[in-house]
């Protein structure tokens, strides 16, 4: 299990509960029994199975996956069509991109698919509500992330489970092997796939990335990954979905946002970094 804080509502002078912890002044603090809570602002702590599969992937590009293997992947579906990837981060929420938004504004016309590698069938998870990190003019790139408020809780599963999220000082190399998943085009000009597709690519510094293809638009909110020599990369329809590293517990490091083309040589694709956003997504 992964130690994980969960905020918990609490009325000011409410009794606090033992064994709870209150945030304060940037510090948590362990309140004597019976104390009450003046500022109401309080975090409980709890042990989360995130980021446990039950299946090992193979080393392939653009292979077929088993969703037992990446159980948080979801399919995004507006009005019964695929639009993007997502990631379950917890049973009510999914973590996805914010451009899958723009031109599908109605909330109620989308629907959640979790817990099948087949993109056919019906999507039955209902949406309550989608959050978007604000665009700034200035970089209009950034901010690709999105959280989607599903209207009942998932039922976890073997192939129906949250993935962890990174951590605040964890920072990953150049060169670090990462994976994609997606039901997006095997080809560029192609068509959706039915089946999950998996694949493992490679971290590229941001420095390369802006050399060889991006003229600085890559910006530190960014992550690049693929590989020199190109042939695996995401794809149309593979957006929102995550960019992921195996440590003690898979985690979603990236979300998959743009770039040029598919599977060029040189041109990686181009990620929203997950630790970038981790105060807007714990607050949200």
């Amino acid at each position: 299990s992964t130690p994980t804080f969960r905020a918990v509502e609490a009325g000011a002078g409410q009794p606090l509960p033992p064994r709870q912890v209150v945030l304060s002044n940037g510090s948590l603090h362990v309140p004597e029994p019976g104390r009450k809570c003046v500022s109401g602002s309080v975090v409980s702590l709890f042990c989360s199975n995130c980021g446990e599969s039950v299946r090992t992937p193979r080393v392939l590009g653009g292979s077929p996956a088993a969703i037992e293997a990446w159980p948080w992947q979801v399919s995004l579906q507006y009005r019964k069509e695929h639009i993007c990837g997502g990631s379950i981060i917890d049973p009510s929420w999914v973590l996805t991109a914010a451009h899958c938004f723009k031109n599908n504004p109605i909330v109620q016309s989308w629907r959640v698919k979790a817990g099948s590698d087949l993109l056919s069938g019906t999507a039955t998870l209902a949406v309550e509500k989608v959050f978007l990190a604000e665009v700034t003019p200035a970089s209009p790139k950034d901010n690709d992330i999105a959280l989607v408020k599903l209207r009942s809780p998932l039922r976890v599963s073997d192939s129906s489970k949250p993935i962890c999220l990174p951590f605040f000082d964890e920072e990953l190399v150049p060169g670090t092997s990462l994976w994609v998943i997606g039901w997006g085009y095997t080809q560029e000009h192609g068509k959706l796939s039915e089946t999950l597709q998996q694949a493992e690519v490679k971290l590229i510094d941001k420095e390369s990335c802006n050399l060889a293809a991006y003229h600085g638009e890559v910006t530190e909110k960014m992550l690049c990954a693929g590989l020199p020599q190109g042939g695996v990369d995401t794809c149309q329809g593979d957006s929102g979905g995550p960019l992921l590293y195996s440590g003690r517990h898979w985690q979603v490091v990236g979300i998959v946002s743009w770039g040029q083309g598919c599977g060029t040589p040189s041109t990686p694709g181009v990620y929203t970094s997950v630790r970038a956003y981790l105060n807007w997504i714990y607050t949200v």
